[in-house]
């Protein structure tokens, strides 16, 4: 009996020792885990255009401008230039407020009717063709030299999201839409704002290019409508 007891304990404590062999002592390895504070890269946004048949017609057509800190209101205006035999459409909408010295003297009153009022104006245009956006531009204007001394100017949007009652512009007054805008430069109604939405609804007349802008940059009675 003792000898089978001897035996029993030998076996075990050979068992033992060969655990403790296969067991490698740490190196000081580089933690690969990841951590909780690991910075995450923000994926890039891309512009969409997109047809949605349930969108509301809305009564009254606002803009909306946003920094970190505020969000501002404006009114649009959107006219809409269609060729019926290309299936083009191009959607404008404007808007205005005080120019730049009247904004920082502390006036945010909207100008509109105000013959006189040193003004801005602002200029979203979109240039479609079919299910596609071919361009989009906001333009800009004021009655003082305010864009490096220049009176006009022009910028592209970084990215957009459009959503359009229909791709088929045979009757202007039939398309409305909605739109988020990230920009390239600040819209200039408010500080810092990188960020424009809204909504339009078009109508069938002519829109303004670039080249018209030095029309808008008039002041008094001779401001055009």
């Amino acid at each position: 009996m003792k000898s089978s007891i001897h035996i029993l304990s030998l076996v075990l404590l050979m068992s033992l020792f060969s655990c403790k062999k296969d067991i490698k002592p740490k190196k000081n390895e580089p933690n690969i885990e990841p951590k909780t504070n690991t910075v995450i890269v923000k994926k890039n946004k891309f512009s969409t255009f997109k047809r949605d048949s349930t969108l509301e017609l809305q009564k009254v057509d606002l803009i909306y401008t946003f920094s970190n800190k505020q969000i501002d209101t404006l009114i649009g205006f959107c006219n809409c230039e269609k060729n019926i035999k290309n299936n083009t459409l191009k959607i404008q909408i404007r808007t205005e407020f005080p120019s730049l010295s009247e904004l920082k003297k502390g006036n945010r009153n909207a100008t509109e009717f105000q013959m006189g009022i040193p003004r801005q104006y602002r200029f979203l245009t979109f240039y479609l063709r079919d299910s596609i956006v071919e361009k989009t531009k906001i333009f800009k204007a004021s009655t003082e030299s305010q864009f490096e001394n220049k009176k006009i100017d022009s910028t592209s949007i970084k990215n957009y999201e459009i959503k359009i009652s229909r791709f088929d512009y045979k009757i202007a007054q039939n398309v409305w839409g909605n739109y988020e805008l990230e920009l390239l430069n600040p819209f200039g109604f408010i500080e810092n704002d990188f960020k424009v939405k809204g909504t339009f609804h078009c109508n069938n007349w002519k829109i303004v290019e670039y080249e018209e802008l030095p029309d808008w940059t008039i002041k008094g009675n001779n401001y055009i409508e």
